[in-house]
């Protein structure tokens, strides 16, 4: 593969861009990170492919229970699926920087749009059995343990850091639309025809993104120069995270929200059935209120377009976050509840987006993808881990009670991080320049 050197740019133009400079002022830091070209085109991949694959989530989990009408199968997918994503992220990760992330996200692009591609056929044909779809499931999920790690490193190499805030953060704001559009589109899609009919324009839009990333450049090289080999390189990427004191505080801190908070989203069901007494209709309304405040923090947060301050606003968020969980355990009050929800749906967004971000600008070229991929499990293998212990508990104890103790369990945690936060400078080693060595 070719890359592009970097260019020489002129002092006015921070980025490859060949849009009009005066919209992107007015837009903020997304005008700056959609005026570069190569981003452009991965973006409007990343909106097919996501939005596609929130369209397959709803689709095959109709199909599973169509094929089934068993809730143990609706688990046995999802676990089949995560469990993969789970082993082979650190293992992704590593591949990454041994490969370059262009070409390893081209690859794997093309392989779920093949994957997709067979389901399609498969169900069309009246051939997709429950253990086929088990076999699909388990595939998708070892081609994300591959792919995440590639999308979260690739962005980094297209943009300059400059303008790495606004770009995540619109990466974020893609996956928070994808959850609701891909879903609008499978369920009357589902009505009017048929789960093949879904995997096959889910399969044409990641085709369409694959096809994209094939007009994507780099502006730094992909391979490092050196390489110890599979085992050393792991090693040398598990080392880097967990001895350098921003990053490992950075990432374990986003672990304990995605564990503690995060996993309220997959009680809401019991909260609008049992609590508020909604039913299906006050889970639509609690999910959109969720969404909402997601999509508000990622449009902030791109706008804004700068790192500096990121450490304090994590920081800030993760205590609000925690909070609005708290007072959402303990009211009874449905529209209270929806504005506590839009508050948690922004605040924890928020966390993850900065995280994202902040170990973006600290990590060394080339551990990057090796560090991005333990991070990234925090999206989303923590949360269902955590979804699984409170759903126990909830089960043994009542739905408000486990979400009231996660709550206070996070505000102590994040007077830890208040603590360690000052007495090792994170804000001047998370928003100053990516360093060359471990900061232990």
């Amino acid at each position: 593969m070719t890359e592009r050197p970097p260019k020489v740019l002129h002092p006015s133009r921070p980025h490859d861009s060949d849009g009009d400079m005066s919209s992107h002022g007015a837009l903020g830091g997304i005008g700056r990170a959609l005026g570069n070209s190569s981003f452009r085109q991965y973006f409007y991949g990343l909106i097919a492919s996501t939005t596609g694959f929130w369209a397959y989530r709803v689709a095959l989990g109709w199909l599973v229970w169509e094929l089934t009408h068993s809730p143990a199968w609706l688990g046995l997918i999802v676990f089949v699926e995560v469990v993969p994503m789970l082993l082979l992220g650190p293992v992704g990760g590593t591949v990454v920087d041994q490969k370059g992330a262009l070409k390893i996200t081209r690859m794997t692009q093309v392989c779920w749009a093949v994957v997709l591609t067979m389901l399609a056929v498969l169900t069309l044909m009246g051939w997709a059995s429950k253990e086929v779809l088990l076999v699909i499931a388990f595939l998708q999920g070892v081609v994300a343990g591959i792919s995440n790690p590639g999308h979260l490193a690739l962005v980094a190499k297209i943009l300059p850091r400059s303008d790495l805030s606004p770009a995540i953060a619109l990466q974020s704001g893609v996956v928070q639309t994808g959850r609701f559009v891909g879903p609008a589109i499978a369920g009357p899609l589902l009505v009017y025809f048929n789960a093949g009919v879904v995997f096959a324009l889910v399969a044409a839009a990641f085709t369409f993104a694959a096809v994209n990333l094939w007009f994507v450049k780099t502006l730094e090289p992909e391979t490092p120069a050196g390489s110890r080999g599979f085992l050393g390189d792991f090693a040398d990427g598990m080392r880097y995270t967990f001895e350098h004191f921003a990053i490992r505080t950075i990432i374990v801190y986003t672990a304990i929200m995605s564990f503690l908070l995060r996993p309220v989203v997959e009680l809401l069901p019991g909260f609008a059935d049992v609590v508020f007494g909604r039913g299906a209709e006050g889970l639509a309304w609690l999910l959109s209120a969720f969404g909402l405040g997601s999509l508000i923090s990622a449009v902030h947060i791109a706008m804004r377009g700068e790192t500096k301050g990121l450490t304090r606003i994590f920081t800030i968020n993760l205590i609000i976050g925690a909070i609005s969980l708290l007072a959402f355990g303990f009211t009874e009050n449905f529209w209270l509840a929806m504005a506590l929800t839009v508050v948690f749906g922004m605040t924890t967004n928020t966390v993850s987006i900065a995280s994202q971000i902040l170990s973006q600008q600290m990590v060394a070229g080339h551990m990057r993808a090796r560090v991005m991929s333990i991070l990234g499990m925090t999206f989303r293998a923590v949360p269902a881990a955590g979804a699984l212990f409170q759903g126990w508990a909830a089960s043994a104890f009542g739905l408000n009670a486990p979400v009231i103790f996660a709550s206070i369990l996070c505000i102590l945690a994040w007077a830890r991080l208040v603590h360690i936060s000052g007495r090792g400078n994170l804000a001047k080693q998370a928003e100053g320049d990516p360093p060359t060595t471990a900061a232990k």
